[in-house]
């Protein structure tokens, strides 16, 4: 029972957070759970039944709304001092669009007793998106996020390499087979390099540590989508990093490691992928997609219902009874019908293109800390979702919800941006001295952040140099 007593402390501590300091401390708790599935991990440690992500997510909510109805001041809640409350963009509403397809696909659904459980974890992924939309509404808030999903992936990892060591099998994690969780931990592989780049200090060579930890945990998941998605990903982390000869050099050092690691299981299983037509797991997945196809084609509007398509792939000639899509896009097809895939595939790509905006936008800017952060960050949701594309393709993960938590930190990222946030974290860490004058405003209009980030080497000469991280 070694971990009781802490998961009683962080909860309770997450929950009376919630009500002292702000929504903003049980979200984070919430996240942090939602990566490492405590209740399935330590299953053997922790009392049965117990939902602990259900009270630190109550808590959230219920801090959220006192927050917003203005019935108490939290010092987390609200944008940071001299910037605007941000809006939502694009993200946000092809988000609510494909929520509300879920919800009409369930009510049509074939069998709704079947769809009920998947619909639930899709609505507590909507409501959490939708809560953490209206209460994170600073930079450094996102950050913080980005580093407890990470350090919860690593945890994972780190507990997968003991199992193995210990002579277990890897094969499942929480509600996710070896396949999910193995590309949960390939997400974390772009997201430990990034945020190795943009934290200050010794503590970011943490960050590369756990990079190797992550890679084994992937390998010995045995998952050939998670170590291919890896691999085609990893074009954009060299694109989005500001540090490409090390890039460059840490490719030919983990090619190496990864050959001198790898059995010949692993070995074989990998190389397998080149060998499709002779596997009858990929010979599985290519009858699969065509029963999706069908079924999709069949339906085309509102789908089978969510996860009803597993009821139906056997009356379709797959080779045995609930056989899944393998295929998240068109599992999502058959389940919600093609509009309900649009929907989903727009709501990916607009989060890696309006991250990709952001990170363009700022690429002349200032090196300051907040500024190298700021862009980190963006290249850890566009790296992380990109990793999540590829694998979506040969795995099904509805109920996935790290790549949700990076259309948050996308959708506010942007969102941020465009009122004057980043400027103003950038402002509020200046000294006093260095600081301009802000330009003279009409009077009756909310002063934005003072002088645009383009003009700012002009304006601060006498500015002591940032510490930048590398």
């Amino acid at each position: 029972m070694n971990k009781l007593l802490p998961m009683i402390a962080m909860t309770g501590t997450a929950v009376l957070g919630g009500f002292t300091l702000g929504p903003f401390i049980p979200f984070l708790a919430y996240y942090f759970y939602a990566v490492v599935r405590p209740q399935a991990l330590w299953e053997s440690e922790l009392p049965k039944g117990v939902q602990w992500s259900f009270y630190v997510g109550v808590a959230a909510l219920a801090a959220t709304v006192i927050a917003r109805c203005g019935l108490m001041h939290y010092p987390t809640y609200g944008p940071t001092a001299g910037g605007r409350r941000p809006g939502w963009n694009r993200i946000h509403w092809l988000l609510v669009a494909f929520a509300l397809w879920v919800c009409l696909s369930y009510q049509s659904a074939l069998n709704q007793n079947h769809a009920w459980e998947p619909f639930v974890e899709y609505v507590k992924m909507f409501v959490m998106f939708v809560a953490g939309a209206l209460m994170v509404q600073r930079v450094n808030q996102l950050w913080t996020i980005l580093i407890v999903i990470t350090v919860g992936d690593i945890y994972v990892a780190w507990e997968a390499n003991t199992q193995y060591l210990k002579g277990w099998h890897f094969h499942k994690h929480g509600g996710l087979d070896n396949n999910g969780a193995g590309l949960m931990m390939a997400m974390g592989v772009p997201m430990c390099y990034f945020l190795w780049e943009g934290t200050a200090g010794r503590a970011r060579w943490l960050f590369l540590l756990a990079m190797p930890v992550l890679a084994h945990a992937i390998m010995i998941s045995f998952s050939r989508g998670a170590m291919l998605s890896i691999l085609l990903a990893a074009p954009w982390v060299f694109l989005f990093s500001s540090q490409k000869k090390k890039v460059a050099l840490a490719y030919v050092l983990g090619g190496l490691f990864v050959v001198a690691t790898a059995g010949p299981e692993l070995q074989e299983r990998f190389f397998s992928i080149s060998r499709h037509d002779m596997d009858a797991s990929a010979n599985s997945r290519k009858e699969s997609w065509a029963i999706a196809i069908r079924m999709a084609n069949e339906h085309p509007i509102l789908g089978m219902g969510v996860r009803c398509s597993t009821l139906k792939t056997f009356e379709y000639g797959a080779d045995m009874q609930y056989r899944a899509i393998h295929s998240q896009y068109l599992q999502t097809a058959a389940d919600c019908g093609w509009v309900g895939m649009g929907l989903f595939v727009a709501l990916l790509l607009m989060s890696m293109w309006l991250a990709t905006v952001f990170f363009r936008r700022t690429r002349h800017w200032p090196r300051y800390p907040e500024v190298v952060r700021a862009r980190a960050m963006a290249g850890a949701v566009v790296c992380g979702l990109m990793v999540y594309t590829v694998g979506a393709v040969f795995l099904s993960l509805d109920h996935f919800e790290l790549p949700y938590v990076l259309f948050l930190l996308a959708a506010q990222l942007f969102s941020i941006h465009k009122v004057g946030g980043v400027e103003a974290m950038v402002w509020n860490s200046l000294p006093a001295y260095a600081r301009p004058a802000p330009p003279p405003r009409p009077a009756r209009v909310p002063v934005r952040p003072p002088v645009p980030m383009a003009a700012r080497p002009a304006a601060y000469p006498a500015a002591p140099a940032p510490t930048v991280p590398g």
